[in-house]
């Protein structure tokens, strides 16, 4: 019984030493689809056509085939690598990493990711544009009031002509 419970012994720490390696092995990049990015509740799959006008209360991500109107007045709507959007865009925030022609108007941030491609205007707080992202239309960054700093005009200095001496 002894020999047994010693061979037990070695063998567990044989197979311990054999897992060692394997816990010190970097991790694997987890990469987070769109859908959990942007906590989206409803999400439009690749395999989806839509036309016409969608009103969401929630985050939303389209990764099909949407011709129409987006508005999402203060939640995120993300545009997939697979879509292909022909839509004015409405939200608080919106982060595109497929294709869209339309304009966007966002609350707060634009995003687009090396991906995507865009054409139309972009009107936000902020925009951000990742290197490889392709843009044609006009930006209109314009920050909440608050925020904007008012600064005071002085008044330029009057200048008296000199008196002209005859001479």
């Amino acid at each position: 019984m002894k020999d047994l419970l010693l061979l037990v012994n070695h063998r567990i720490s044989v197979l311990i030493q054999q897992l060692q390696p394997m816990r010190q092995m970097p991790q694997a990049d987890v990469k987070l689809s769109l859908a959990d990015l942007v906590d989206a509740k409803s999400v439009l799959m690749s395999d989806v056509m839509v036309e016409g006008e969608l009103h969401s209360d929630k985050n939303l991500v389209v990764d099909g085939q949407f011709k129409g109107t987006i508005a999402a007045a203060n939640n995120t709507v993300a545009i997939g690598s697979n879509a292909l959007v022909y839509a004015d865009i409405s939200a608080k925030r919106v982060v595109i990493q497929g294709a869209i022609k339309g304009d966007i108007t966002a609350g707060a941030t634009v995003e687009l990711s090396a991906s995507a491609r865009v054409s139309g205007n972009i009107q936000a707080a902020s925009v951000n544009l990742e290197h490889g992202a392709r843009f044609k239309g006009i930006i209109e960054m314009d920050p909440p009031q608050e925020e904007a700093i008012d600064v005071p005009v002085k008044q330029a200095p009057t200048v008296k002509p000199a008196a002209m001496e005859p001479g």
